[in-house]
């Protein structure tokens, strides 16, 4: 039993609700539960009950032993001052404030089957805690469900964006710029592809951007993985000394060599690998980042990234170091797809929106339901789990689901979990 369950219980009136009476005897009736603080202080805010029909207003504080209270100091905490009831699973003790005011106590009960259903959810070791229920969901209400989830997705992937834009005076284009590298680390490598932006003026970029020799200088220079090459081919020296002469220029600072992870990456994503890609699409936009933006569909997108390193990446994984066999290092579709699902739909999203262009944040989202659904493990298991798929908009709804919720047994904050336990 932890405090969430209980939380869950008392904010859906999931318990038993007739007699009620506090530890003390007094007749209660519970006319609104508040609403739930996320911060600290008292767990519910503005709440209606009535004590011996006198009406009580104020916030309501939830513990699973009333001893509770006083192990967690309320007892010396003036914010506690206005709560109208002490609601536990067990009474053991007594509640005071620190104004020395004694607050009711009321032992909420319910039902076992309740208790049954929220163990079986979780204590089990499915991939889905919920996948024994999941037949019993209205499909419609489902749909909903992941109708919602796809658009808090939205917004979690926007946060950055919004952070970005308060740091760099709202230069939407150095944003985007700062965006697009890191979504080329594809997670592991993600937060220093970010910082090598930040550091990166995109006016640098564009003062050099149909040149691919000083395009690449300029992003491995900055990256420190070019001066911390151990064994320098003529190429890299090359390199080496048109960084050393464009880095005095605008006054360029590279990040640490250190930051970058390469163990137990597969070679084609090594960072220099995706390095080198950036530049190569820098070098064919010329910096104009429209040129992506403006993609009507996310095949256009996706063949627009259809692009390769430099010919010296074909015999390298590493600077000064010749692998072999030889091979094209090619961004591929999934990867195109990740950059444009990850980066530039979240991207657009908040444009549009600080834009006031409602309609075509619409349709950004509505363009998800016009796409096939990606394949990868999460989707499968789902699919396997009795969920139907059939767009790219409930996939990515669905993988946030799994990662954000399903794996951190979040099903108190799932539509399907509420479903669930309150069937009980």
């Amino acid at each position: 039993m932890n405090e969430d369950f209980l939380h869950f219980i008392w904010q859906n009136k999931l318990y038993h609700p007739y007699d009620l009476k506090t530890t003390d005897g007094e007749e209660l009736e519970i006319i609104h539960p508040g609403i739930i603080n996320t911060h600290s202080g008292p767990d519910f805010f503005n709440a209606k009950i009535k004590l011996s029909n006198t009406l009580w207003a104020g916030n309501i504080e939830i513990h699973t032993h009333e001893s509770d209270w006083f192990n967690h100091k309320h007892h010396q905490d003036d914010s506690y001052n206005n709560v109208i009831l002490h609601v536990v699973n067990k009474s053991n003790g007594e509640t005071i404030t620190a104004s020395g005011r004694q607050i009711p106590v009321w032992e909420m009960k319910f039902s076992t089957q309740l208790t049954d259903q929220y163990q079986s959810l979780f204590f089990n070791n499915h991939w889905l805690p919920c996948k024994d229920y999941l037949d019993t969901i209205d499909p419609i209400f489902l749909s909903q469900w992941i109708d919602r989830i796809l658009i808090e997705r939205m917004e979690e992937k926007s946060e950055l964006t919004h952070q970005l834009l308060l740091k760099n005076q709202n230069d939407w284009d150095q944003v985007f710029f700062i965006l697009l590298a890191r979504s080329f680390g594809f997670g592991v490598n993600g937060l220093p592809f970010e910082m090598l932006a930040q550091q990166t003026p995109l006016k640098v970029m564009l003062k050099h951007a149909d040149n691919i020799f000083q395009t690449e200088a300029i992003l491995l220079g900055q990256s420190g993985l070019l001066n911390a090459t151990k064994k320098a081919d003529d190429y890299s020296l090359q390199l080496q000394k048109e960084y050393t002469f464009l880095s005095h220029k605008y006054n360029l600072k590279p990040i640490r060599a250190q930051l970058w992870k390469f163990s137990k990456l597969r070679p084609s994503n090594f960072p220099t690998i995706r390095l080198a890609q950036l530049a190569m699409l820098i070098h064919q936009t010329k910096g104009l980042f429209e040129t992506l933006l403006n993609q009507s569909s996310s095949k256009q997108f996706v063949q627009h990234l259809n692009i390769n390193a430099s010919e010296y990446w074909n015999t390298h994984y590493h600077l000064g170091k010749t692998s072999s066999p030889s091979t094209i290092k090619h961004l591929g579709k999934s990867s195109a797809q990740k950059i444009l699902y990850n980066t530039i739909y979240p991207y657009l999203f908040v444009y549009f929106g600080k834009n006031k262009l409602q309609e075509k944040k619409e349709n950004l989202l509505d363009s998800l339901y016009e796409e096939p659904a990606e394949k990868n493990s999460i989707i499968t298991n789902w699919q396997q789990a009795g969920i139907k798929i059939t767009n790219e908009a409930q996939a990515q709804a669905l993988i946030f689901l799994k990662n954000h919720y399903c794996n951190h047994k979040k099903c108190l904050n799932c539509r399907i979990g509420h479903k669930v336990l309150s069937k009980a």
